[in-house]
C-alpha cells in the first residue's frame, strides 16, 4: 500500500550514523505522533549539552535506548535526553488527495495514483524541516507547515551535530566536538626502544638492556607463539603448575589459545597534540597508509606521566617523556595483540612487505622502499607520513621491579628480583625488599623488566595477610595498596606478596616478594592556612602549630605514635611547594618541639612563652608533651623569603635512633607570612600638613640650639643655622633605615629638577654628651649605606630608639636664586615629592636580602614637603589695636616705641622682640646705646642683640612723616633686670593727627628678608 503519511516526531526511529537525518512512516490507518508544540525539555537538553562542549567536554558515542538518547564523554560523564511520545496535530491525506491538519482539510493537495512503471513513493516527506507533499509528476511540494522533533547526525571521528527543531520552525544546533574531530596537529617527538635481552635490529644484533633513540621512524615489532606446554615449565620449582591449563590463570586476561601468536612491540612514541586539551588516552592511534590502510594489529593508547623530577620538563626531558594531561604531551606504546595461529603467516608477511618493500621488485638486489605510516587518531586525523616498522626478536621477560622509598620515606628508591646472575630465572624464587619499604595508603605498581614480553600479570597474598593489611588489588593495573599496620607495639612489619607472571610465550611464573611496610603511619591532617605577622622583636616573633590536629588525624594510631617517636630525630623543612619538592631546612627560622596542653588555657600561653637562659624557647623531649610545634622567627637571619607568600612548613617525625631512623608520619602546614606596607609605618606628626596635605617644614633654632624630633639639647657647632630641617622631626612613626630620594621631574612650575634645588645631609649626634653634640654636613655626604653617594636613609637610631644621625633636607646652596638679595626664589616654598622605598620588611636598603615585599607598591612610600622660613612667613604689628600711638610733641626729641607697643609674629604666631633684647654688655649695669640710625649701615645690627636665635636684625625705616628712625639697645638696670631696646622715630610736629604706615624690615638668621609696615598713628595738639 502506498505510504501517506510520516510521523511528526522523529525519535522513535532516530539512527545514530554518519549518513545523518533520518525518517520512518506508519501505515494510513495507524496512529501517528503530532508535531511536538512544547520543546521545553529537550531545549533544557540544548543547555546542558552546550554546557558541557563549552566547559571542555568531547563527545566519545552516542547512543539511543527506546525514547533515550545517551551522550558519552570522554571523561566517563554521561548525559540523557528522554523523549515522551506526546499526541500532536495529526498529518494525514484524505480520499480526495487532500493534506489535513487533524482532520481539517487544507488547499494542498498530493497525487493521489501511482504513475505507471515508477517506483511507490511516500505522499509526505520531510524537506527542509518543512512537510512536503507528493505531486503527480512524481515531484515534491512544500507545504511551508513546519516538522517539529530532533535530529543527531555524525560520528566520532568528525564529531556530532544535535539539531532541535520546535514547531515555528526555528531550531536549535549544538555542536558536539569529539577528541578526534578536535584534533589541530599532531607532532610526533623521538621514538624510543629499550630491550631487555639480545634483538636483531634489521640485520644488526645489539646486547641486552640496549636502549636505542632514533629519529621519528620505526615502529618496532615482534610476535611470539603462545605456547601452552609452556604453562607447566615451572611445574618442577611449583607443583601448582603441574597440571596448569589456560583456564587456571586468575588473572583478568583470557589466555590465548594454544598456537596463537602475541604481536608486541617496545617502541614508545612522544607525542604532542593540539589543542592541549583533548584526553588522547581516550583515542586509539593506528598505522595508516597512503592508500588507507591500517597495520594490523597495530594499535597504539596513549598515557600520560608525570615527570621524575616531579618538576616542569627541562631539556633533557622534553623530547623522550610525558607529563601530566593538559601540556599536550603524549607517551604512545602498542599493547600486546593476539592473532590467531591460522592468520599469523598473512599478517607476519605484511609487516615483512611493509617493511622491506622494493623500490623494483623485478629486481632481487633492489634495496629496500619501506612504507611510510601516517599515526591516525580513531580515524579522524593523520600526522605526517613519517613512520616506518621494522620486525625484531621478541623481549624476554626476566624479572620484576617495584619502587618504594627509603625507609626514612624521603627517597624513591627502586627494588628488583634481578639477581644479577646470567641464566637465572629472576621471576620464580623468593625475594626480599629489606631496605626498599611500602608505605600505607599508597598504590605501588609492579613492572616487568620488558613490557611488551608480558602478557598478564596477577597479584595476590595469603587471606590472612589481607585481612590483617587490609591488602587490596588493581589487576588491570598490576598494582597492590596497603590499607593499614595493625603492629601497635612494634612498628616495622611485612607480608608475602605473590606475583604471578605469564609472558608472551605462555611461560607461567611465581615469584613471592616479602614487602617490608613502611614505619610512616598514614593519617591524613589537614591543617588550614596559618597566617604569622612578623614582628620586629624578636623576643615575641614567634608562632606555633597545634599538634591536636595531627593526633586526632592518627585516631587509633595515635598510641602507636606516642609509643615509638623519638622527639629528637623530629626534622622541621620549609618548602614553596606543597608536595615539599626542593624542601630546605629553615633559614632563620628556627622550630622545636614545645610543651603545652590541651584546648585554649593560661597554662598553655605560660609553656609557650617561657624562655631558658639563652633566651630561647624551651623544647621538650617529653613525648607526652609534644603538643604545640613551636617556629621561631629570626629576622636577622631571614633570607629569600617572601612576604605575602604561601610556604609549607613539614613537621617529620621517626622513630629509631640517630644511626637507624625510620619515619613515623609528617604534617605539612601553609603558612603565610605578613608585614605592615612601608607606608603603615609612617605617620605625620600631627600639626604639620596643610589642607592639601604637604608637610610644611619651617627652618628653626630654638634658645641658641637644634630643635630634634627625638633629642632637645644638642648645640649646633656650625655657629649659623643652615637651610636644612630634619625629616624625623615631622613624623610620629617613621622607618629609619628606609631609603628616601627625590621623586622625578620638575618641581612645580620652577622648571628644575629636585636635585637642581634641593639637597641632602646629615645631622650626626654624639650620643652620650651632655648636652650632644652634632656635625651638620649638609649637601657634602649621605649616610654612605654601599659606598655610593645616592642613597640616603631616613635615620638612624641607637639601641635605645633615640636619634643618633638625622637625615636632614634642605636647599641646594650651589643653585643661584634660592635666595634672591633676601627674597625667596625657585624651589621656596615649592611642594617637593620625596620617595620613601625598602626592598625588605626587616633589614635596611642598603642590605642585599631579608623579608622581601611582594605585593606592588607595597615597599613604597611618598609625602610631599616644603622647606619656608618661619620668620618670613609671619609679621610686625601693634601689640594692641590697630596702630601704635605716639605723640606728635616727641617727635622732636625722639617718639619711643618700645616691647610694649611692636612685636614680631612668625607664621605660627609665636612672638619675637622687634626691638633689641638681648643685652650682651659685659657691665652688669650697662646704658642704652645707640646702634643704628638712617645715616649708619643696616648691618651693623648683630644677631647678638636679639635673644630669638632666628633673629638677624630688625630695622624700621622713614615715611614723608619721619625722618630718623634710631634703634637703641637693650640693657641692665640698678635692679640687674634687662630693659629691652627702643625704636626713636624723630620728625617735624604735625597740625593735625595723622595715620601713618611706617616700614620695618626683619632679617631671620638663614638670610631671608620679611618687608612689612606697622601703621602708627600721630596725635596732635594734646
Amino acid at each position: 500500500m502506498r505510504k501517506k503519511y510520516l510521523s511528526a516526531l522523529l525519535f522513535g526511529a532516530l539512527l545514530f550514523a554518519s549518513a545523518g537525518t533520518f525518517t520512518s512512516c506508519k501505515d494510513y490507518d495507524d496512529d501517528i505522533n503530532g508535531l511536538r508544540e512544547d520543546v521545553t525539555s529537550l531545549q533544557n537538553a540544548v543547555t546542558t549539552l552546550q554546557n558541557a562542549v563549552e566547559n571542555g567536554k568531547y563527545v566519545s558515542a552516542v547512543s539511543n535506548n527506546g525514547n533515550t538518547i545517551t551522550f558519552t564523554f570522554t571523561d566517563g560523564t554521561t548525559t540523557d535526553i528522554t523523549l515522551e511520545d506526546e499526541k500532536g496535530s495529526v498529518v494525514t491525506v484524505n480520499a480526495d488527495g487532500v493534506l489535513c491538519i487533524d482532520g481539517e482539510p487544507t488547499d494542498i493537495k498530493a497525487a493521489t495514483d501511482p504513475t505507471p512503471g515508477e517506483e511507490q513513493k511516500d505522499q509526505i516527506i520531510i524537506e527542509n524541516n518543512m512537510w512536503s507533499v507528493l505531486q503527480e509528476d512524481g515531484t515534491y511540494k512544500s507545504t511551508g507547515i513546519p516538522v517539529s522533533g530532533i535530529n543527531v547526525a555524525g560520528s566520532e571521528a568528525d564529531g556530532y551535530t544535535f539539531t532541535i527543531y520546535a514547531a515555528d520552525g526555528s531550531s536549535q544546533t549544538v555542536k558536539l566536538p569529539s577528541a578526534a574531530s578536535s584534533i589541530t596537529e599532531m607532532t610526533l617527538g623521538r621514538e624510543v626502544s629499550t630491550y631487555g635481552e639480545s634483538y636483531t635490529f634489521g640485520k644488526t644484533a645489539s646486547s641486552a638492556g640496549t636502549t636505542v633513540t632514533g629519529g621519528i621512524s620505526d615502529v618496532l615489532i615482534s610476535h611470539v607463539e603462545f605456547d601452552h606446554d609452556n604453562l607447566k615449565a615451572n611445574a618442577a620449582t611449583h607443583s601448582e603448575f603441574t597440571n596448569f591449563k589456560a583456564s587456571d590463570w586468575k588473572g583478568n586476561k583470557k589466555l590465548p589459545n594454544d598456537g596463537d601468536f602475541i604481536y608486541s612491540s617496545p617502541t614508545k612514541i612522544d607525542l604532542r597534540m593540539d589543542p592541549v586539551d583533548v584526553p588522547a588516552n581516550n583515542l586509539q592511534f593506528y598505522l595508516t597508509n597512503t592508500k588507507n590502510e591500517d597495520l594490523e594489529p597495530v594499535v597504539l593508547a596513549a598515557s600520560a606521566s608525570q615527570d621524575s623530577n616531579n618538576g616542569p620538563m627541562g631539556t633533557e626531558d622534553i623530547n623522550s617523556r610525558a607529563a601530566v594531561t593538559g601540556n599536550g604531551l603524549w607517551t604512545l606504546s602498542m599493547a600486546n595483540q593476539t592473532v590467531a595461529k591460522d592468520d599469523n603467516e598473512d599478517v607476519w608477511d605484511i609487516i615483512e612487505n611493509a617493511e622491506t618493500n622494493k623500490v623494483d621488485n623485478d629486481d632481487p638486489n633492489s634495496p629496500a622502499n619501506p612504507y611510510v605510516y601516517a599515526l591516525n587518531a580513531n580515524h579522524g586525523f593523520r600526522s605526517e607520513y613519517k613512520l616506518t616498522v621494522k620486525r625484531i626478536d621478541p623481549e624476554k621477560l626476566t624479572y620484576l621491579t617495584m619502587k618504594g622509598v627509603n625507609p626514612a620515606g624521603t627517597t624513591k628508591v627502586e627494588f628488583t628480583t634481578n639477581d644479577g646472575n646470567a641464566g637465572t630465572n629472576d621471576l620464580n624464587g623468593s625475594y626480599d625488599t629489606g631496605n626498599v619499604t611500602f608505605k600505607v595508603g599508597t598504590a605501588y605498581k609492579v613492572n616487568a623488566n620488558a613490557a611488551s614480553a608480558l602478557y598478564d600479570m596477577y597479584l595476590t597474598a595469603d587471606d590472612s595477610d589481607v585481612e590483617v593489611y587490609g591488602l587490596t588489588f588493581d589487576q588491570d593495573a598490576h598494582t597492590f595498596t596497603i590499607g593499614k599496620n595493625p603492629d601497635v607495639s612494634t612498628v616495622p612489619a611485612n607480608f608475602d606478596l605473590i606475583v604471578y607472571t605469564v609472558a608472551n610465550d605462555g611461560t607461567v611464573n611465581k615469584a613471592t616478594i616479602t614487602v617490608q611496610i613502611n614505619t610512616e603511619i598514614s593519617a591524613a591532617a589537614e591543617y588550614g592556612l596559618h597566617e604569622h605577622d612578623v614582628n620586629k622583636d624578636d623576643n615575641v616573633n614567634y608562632f606555633s602549630i597545634d599538634l591536636a590536629t595531627m593526633k586526632t588525624a592518627l585516631g587509633s594510631n595515635l598510641n602507636q605514635w606516642i609509643q615509638n617517636v623519638n622527639l629528637s630525630l623530629t626534622e622541621i623543612k620549609m618548602s614553596e611547594k606543597e608536595d615539599m619538592s626542593s624542601a630546605t631546612t629553615l633559614q632563620g627560622i628556627d622550630a622545636q618541639l614545645r610543651p603545652g596542653s590541651y584546648g585554649i588555657q593560661a597554662s598553655v600561653v605560660e609553656a609557650l612563652t617561657k624562655k631558658d637562659d639563652s633566651n630561647k624557647h624551651k623544647a621538650t623531649t617529653d613525648r607526652n608533651k609534644a603538643n604545640f610545634i613551636q617556629i621561631d622567627v629570626e629576622n636577622k637571619y631571614v633570607k629569600g623569603l617572601k612576604l605575602d607568600k604561601t610556604y609549607y612548613i613539614q613537621a617529620t617525625f621517626y622513630t629509631g635512633t640517630s644511626s637507624d631512623k625510620q619515619i613515623l608520619n609528617s604534617i605539612v602546614v601553609p603558612v603565610e607570612f605578613h608585614a605592615p606596607k612601608l607606608a603603615d609605618l609612617f605617620t605625620i606628626a600631627q600639626g604639620f600638613q596643610d589642607a592639601e596635605g604637604v608637610i610644611n617644614a619651617y627652618f628653626y633654632k630654638v634658645n641658641g640650639e637644634i630643635a630634634n624630633g627625638y633629642e632637645y639639647g644638642a648645640t649646633e657647632t656650625s655657629g649659623a643655622a643652615a637651610l636644612t630641617v630634619n625629616l624625623d622631626r615631622y613624623f610620629s612613626a617613621f622607618v629609619p633605615d628606609a631609603k628616601v630620594e627625590f621623586a622625578s621631574g620638575n618641581v612645580e612650575d620652577t622648571g628644575k629638577s629636585a636635585t637642581d634645588l634641593f639637597t641632602w645631609g646629615t645631622l650626626t649626634y654624639a650620643v652620650g654628651s651632655t648636652p650632644a653634640s652634632l656635625t651638620n654636613t649638609n649637601g657634602s655626604q649621605d649616610l654612605d649605606l654601599d659606598g655610593t653617594s645616592d642613597d640616603q636613609r631616613f635615620a638612624t637610631i641607637d639601641a635605645n630608639n633615640k636619634v643618633t644621625a638625622s637625615t636632614t633636607l634642605g636647599f641646594n646652596t650651589t643653585n643661584n636664586g634660592i635666595n634672591n638679595n633676601g627674597k625667596p626664589a625657585n624651589g621656596y616654598g615649592k611642594a617637593l615629592k620625596v620617595n620613601v622605598s625598602k626592598k625588605f620588611y626587616n633589614n635596611a636598603f642598603g642590605e642585599t636580602d631579608g623579608w622581601r615585599y611582594t605585593q606592588e607598591g607595597d615597599n613604597e612610600y611618598s609625602f610631599e614637603i616644603r622647606l619656608m622660613s618661619p620668620i618670613y612667613e609671619g609679621e610686625v604689628r601693634p601689640t594692641e589695636g590697630n596702630a601704635i600711638a605716639i605723640n606728635a610733641n616727641d617727635l622732636a626729641k625722639g617718639a619711643a616705641i618700645t616691647s610694649e607697643m611692636i612685636m614680631g609674629y612668625d607664621y605660627n604666631g609665636n612672638k619675637y622682640n622687634a626691638v633689641p633684647d638681648d643685652d650682651d654688655d659685659a657691665n652688669p649695669r650697662s646704658k642704652s646705646k645707640l646702634l643704628y640710625n638712617t645715616t649708619m649701615d643696616a648691618t651693623v645690627l648683630k644677631a647678638k642683640e636679639y635673644v630669638h636665635p632666628q633673629i638677624e636684625r630688625v630695622v624700621p625705616g622713614t615715611n614723608q612723616y619721619f625722618e630718623n628712625v634710631e634703634v637703641w639697645s637693650a640693657y641692665t638696670n640698678d635692679d640687674d633686670v634687662i630693659v629691652p631696646g627702643e625704636f626713636k622715630v624723630f620728625g617735624s610736629s604735625l597740625t593735625t593727627g595723622q595715620t601713618v604706615e611706617m616700614p620695618i624690615t626683619v632679617t631671620d638668621a638663614w638670610g631671608y628678608v620679611l618687608e612689612d609696615t606697622v601703621p602708627i598713628t600721630v596725635t596732635a595738639g594734646e
